[in-house]
């Protein structure tokens, strides 16, 4: 008794077009230094953080790390603008699928939450 391929490429089309390829998630620190909204065809909110390094994320070991936001202008987008616009240091939770669709951003990594840490007391001088 042959079986039908067409269940089998639905499920295989299925798991493509949802992103269910997941190959990394995790946490990231830094502070977001660019929120745009790019793409030629299908624009998508894209971001760049720059991780930890020195104080404030900068020096020799701040390196850049690229992200989506989503296609709209969500409470997202609008933390990460908030972030960037006054210079917060953030943590990020971010997820990168192996495989994306065109019309689903710029890069194959995205952010589910930004988490605003507070800001450091200066230190005291006596």
């Amino acid at each position: 008794m042959k079986k039908p391929l067409l269940p089998l490429i639905l499920v295989t089309s299925c798991c493509l077009l949802t992103g269910c390829w997941t190959v990394q998630k995790g946490q990231k620190s830094g502070i977001i230094v660019k929120v745009a909204k790019e793409g030629s065809l299908w624009g998508t909110y894209e971001g760049e953080i720059i991780l930890g390094g020195l104080e404030n994320a900068t020096g020799v070991s701040g390196r850049a790390f690229f992200f989506t936001l989503g296609q709209f202008k969500s409470n997202l987008v609008k933390q990460a603008e908030f972030a960037m616009q006054n210079n917060k240091h953030v943590v990020i939770s971010y997820h990168c699928d192996a495989f994306t669709l065109p019309w689903s951003g710029e890069t194959k990594c995205f952010v589910n939450k930004i988490h605003l840490l507070p800001d450091k007391e200066p230190a005291n001088t006596k």
